[in-house]
C-alpha cells in the first residue's frame, strides 16, 4: 500500500522539476531577448549611419554633374 507521504512525492518532485525547468528557461528566453533587442539597437543606428553616408554621396554626386555641366558648357560638349 502506498502512504499518503510517498503519493505526495511520487507527484510533487516531477512537477517541482518540471516548474524548475520552466522557470529557467524563461530565464534564458528573458535573456536571448534582451540580447537581441541590443542587437536590432546597433543594427538601427548602424543603418541611420548608412543612410547619412548615402546622403552625402548622393550630394557629392550632384555636385560632381553640376561640375561636369559647367565644364560641358564651357567645352560645348552635347551628349
Amino acid at each position: 500500500m502506498i502512504t499518503n507521504l510517498q503519493l505526495y512525492l511520487a507527484i510533487g518532485l516531477p512537477i517541482i522539476a518540471v516548474l524548475a525547468s520552466l522557470t529557467v528557461s524563461l530565464v534564458q528566453i528573458s535573456g536571448i531577448r534582451e540580447e537581441m533587442r541590443t542587437n536590432m539597437q546597433m543594427i538601427r543606428e548602424d543603418i541611420r549611419e548608412i543612410r547619412s553616408d548615402i546622403k552625402i554621396l548622393t550630394g557629392k554626386v550632384a555636385d560632381i554633374d553640376t561640375r561636369l555641366s559647367v565644364i560641358e558648357e564651357r567645352w560645348k560638349i552635347r551628349p
